[in-house]
């Protein structure tokens, strides 16, 4: 039995308008995985560190990977629950995301980098993945977007953030403002159409935008 190639990994591996749930399932995991262990008392030095680590031997393995065919073709075939098409050749999401994640810790304040990976975490992939099922009956927004993964990105985001807060002392009007800027943070950062992975986009734009709400409202 002939062994499969690059070329047919491009041709038969998931593309990004498919379902592929196991991706989803990783991305969702690494997500929070990451926010557990910075949420329950990691500190930045220690998180950006090991984040850090990671990414050098990701970058790494993936430098390796796109100068050694070979090499190439065994990564992917191991890795190929959670590898899409267009990564066969190009370096993965993995990277984009632990970069996002380090932007996240050593940029914003603790809240807002939380904040910032549960909208990667789970609004991301929930909201591709209402979109795909709900492909032929919503109505096309731009960028590839559809009306029901957006709105269910918004309602994930909102309601992540509202969880969040509430379990952080914050109350009253102030926690529902907040809830509603978290909910089109998260769904903007992922419709703006920019030529850049997903994975390091949104945590960093939404990651903005509520920081500049939580200044607003004096929260940090």
């Amino acid at each position: 039995m002939q062994m499969p190639t690059l070329k047919t990994w491009t041709e038969t591996l998931p593309i990004r308008s498919e379902l592929h749930l196991t991706r989803k399932l990783w991305h969702m995991a690494t997500g929070l995985i990451i926010i557990s262990l910075y949420w329950t008392g990691m500190s930045q030095k220690s998180a950006l560190t090991i984040l850090s680590t990671f990414f050098l031997w990701t970058m790494t393995m993936e430098w390796i990977r796109l100068k050694n065919p070979q090499f190439n073709e065994k990564c992917i075939r191991f890795f190929s629950f959670i590898i899409r098409a267009n990564e066969v050749e190009r370096v993965s999401g993995v990277a984009y995301y632990v970069a996002s994640s380090i932007v996240a810790i050593a940029v914003f304040p603790k809240p807002v980098a939380i904040l910032s990976l549960f909208y990667l975490a789970l609004g991301d992939p929930l909201a591709s993945l209402f979109g795909i099922l709900y492909a032929k009956r919503s109505v096309k927004i731009f960028s590839g977007k559809s009306l029901h993964g957006t709105a269910a990105g918004y309602f994930i985001c909102a309601m992540v953030t509202w969880l969040f807060l509430r379990a952080s002392g914050m109350h009253g009007l102030d926690l529902i403002r907040l809830s509603i800027l978290g909910g089109f943070a998260g769904a903007i950062a992922e419709l703006i159409p920019l030529d850049i992975d997903d994975n390091f986009s949104i945590p960093v734009i939404s990651g903005f935008i509520m920081w500049m709400g939580f200044i607003v409202i004096q929260f940090i």
